[in-house]
């Protein structure tokens, strides 16, 4: 093979590139890593009142115009276009607008989705703010690291992301072609980059523990007892149970009833599946059995949860 530099005529010798394709006997280990996006929306609000909402999945939130705040762990950040706030799953933060009052429990939301007639000014001349925000999960073991609030600087580039996001979304927010949805990634791993490589104290680092989760995550609505988790970790169902509970806490059984909740937490606010094949995917025997488990770990029955969650004007 011959490569041309400056007119003169160089001969590069290669070597055989092995079968595999991989030029290196060494075995690398990637972690499994999917971006599942749960939602991309545009809205303008005069109301976005929270006090310590927490729920299964990441957020990425940036306001186009000054107004709103967060607060978590004893700190708030004003929310402004010049930066950026991420929040991790199962992170309890609270949620308002300048001059409004927070619950004192739950969740009150009033604004609609921003569309082409929408106009921009008259509505912040209204009082309203102009709201962009981004659902979606990782995966194990991505989704588990410690609750935090994370507030990071628009670059100039992630800004002119941000505004094209924001255009688009104003034009066609229920089907996305493939440049928009690289365009929401893009932004996703622009910001979740920025998460500093000590903030990533993941639940557990034993791959054979992270095979187990990844079973749970990947087979959900099947029967999981111990005996096929442990199978997964290759070890014994006795210590596969005592190691378990060791490291996340509570036993294998508790931790998928909890998935399952979470499971069908995050399909009652994004989708509008009926109550019934909620239950039949997040493995539950049917409704009945769904919703008594979700009552008893979050206080309202499915009907309640998405009655009370689910945006009216998606």
């Amino acid at each position: 093979m011959y490569i041309f530099m400056r007119r003169k005529k160089i001969r590069v010798k290669f070597s055989r590139v092995p079968d595999r394709g991989d030029p290196s006997n060494i075995t690398q280990l990637f972690p499994g890593f999917t971006i599942n996006l749960l939602c991309c929306r545009y809205w303008w609000l005069v109301n976005w009142e929270s006090r310590n909402m927490s729920f299964p999945y990441w957020r990425i939130y940036w306001n186009k115009s000054n107004g709103g705040n967060l607060s978590f762990a004893g700190r708030t950040i004003e929310l402004n276009p010049d930066q950026i706030i991420l929040i991790p799953p199962y992170t309890a933060f609270s949620s308002r607008l300048k001059g409004n009052n927070l619950p004192l429990s739950g969740y009150h939301l009033e604004g609609a989705r921003m569309d082409e007639d929408t106009d921009e000014i008259v509505l912040l001349e209204n009082g309203a703010v102009l709201h962009l925000f981004i659902h979606f999960n990782l995966g194990m073991p991505f989704d588990f690291i410690s609750p935090e609030l994370f507030c990071f600087a628009v670059s100039p580039g992630l800004r002119v992301d941000l505004e094209e996001l924001s255009k688009q979304l104003k034009i066609n927010h229920d089907e996305f072609s493939v440049s928009s949805i690289l365009l929401i990634y893009k932004i996703i791993l622009l910001t979740i980059s920025q998460i500093s490589a000590d903030s990533w104290n993941l639940t557990t680092t034993d791959q054979r523990l992270l095979n187990v989760l990844r079973e749970i995550e990947d087979h959900i609505s099947e029967v999981l007892t111990n005996k096929r988790l442990a199978e997964v970790a290759n070890m014994a169902v006795n210590s596969f149970s005592r190691i378990f509970k060791d490291e996340f806490g509570i036993p294998p059984q508790q931790f998928v009833r909890e998935r399952r909740v979470q499971k069908s937490g995050i399909l009652l606010h994004h989708t509008t599946e009926s109550i019934e094949e909620i239950a039949r995917v997040s493995g539950f025997c049917d409704r009945f059995h769904l919703a008594r488990v979700f009552k008893n770990t979050t206080s309202y029955s499915p009907a309640q949860y998405r009655k009370k969650f689910y945006p009216k004007n998606k």
